[in-house]
């Protein structure tokens, strides 16, 4: 991770058994393999990108699921209410990111993951509910705000998931493989069967993750 002026920058670091990123994520593959997967993929799109907007998916539970919160409340639905649908919603997304997963929203999911939009929608949202008297949803806002900022949820379920199913790709390998396959659809570089090489790369994740154990 690598601050300059104040201000958080992005990067990764690809080892023999995986990549690194400064948000905290590991991935259990490599350039290497992912080449041997999908032919060409990396001669059309910067490792680095591909890498990045895995990441923006992985995250992107915490700001939609926020965003929802401040949706429902400023439609006046009562706030306790919000916050179970949020949290529902949450969950929901955690456990299914990888199916909606597509180069096409990139985008989206990097909006729900800049600081920059989230402050101000939170900001705006919370000012203009404790301006109309709605200390509830003011105060759920808030707490969910730094449930969902600092991560304690996502943490939490996967803590949770390392613990309950161990013998699973992990949550951030599946989402980056499901990225990897569309993009590959996309650029029509996959060769075979799309389930075949979904397999693939899910052995291979597989192995690094044996192999790690074993050291």
């Amino acid at each position: 991770m690598s601050r300059k002026a104040g201000k958080f920058e992005w990067n990764m670091v690809e080892l023999p058994d995986g990549i690194t990123t400064s948000n905290g994520n590991w991935y259990h593959t490599t350039s290497e393999e992912i080449q041997r997967y999908i032919p060409g993929l990396l001669k059309k799109h910067d490792l680095e990108k591909i890498v990045k907007n895995a990441d923006y998916w992985v995250s992107s539970c915490n700001g939609m699921s926020l965003i929802l919160y401040l949706v429902l409340v400023l439609l006046s639905l009562n706030p306790f209410l919000s916050g179970v649908i949020c949290l529902t919603f949450f969950l929901f997304w955690y456990y299914n990111t990888s199916a909606f997963v597509t180069p096409v929203l990139n985008s989206v999911a990097r909006l729900f993951h800049f600081d920059g939009f989230l402050y101000v929608a939170t900001a705006a949202s919370l000012i203009y509910l404790s301006m109309q008297g709605n200390e509830s949803a003011t105060w759920v806002g808030l707490a969910l705000f730094f449930m969902f900022k600092v991560g304690l949820l996502k943490m939490l379920l996967s803590w949770i998931s390392v613990k309950t199913n161990k013998n699973k790709a992990p949550r951030q390998d599946r989402i980056l493989n499901m990225l990897l396959v569309r993009y590959g659809i996309k650029e029509g570089l996959y060769s075979g069967n799309i389930q075949n090489m979904q397999d693939s790369l899910f052995k291979t994740i597989n192995y690094h993750k044996t192999r790690n154990k074993n050291k």
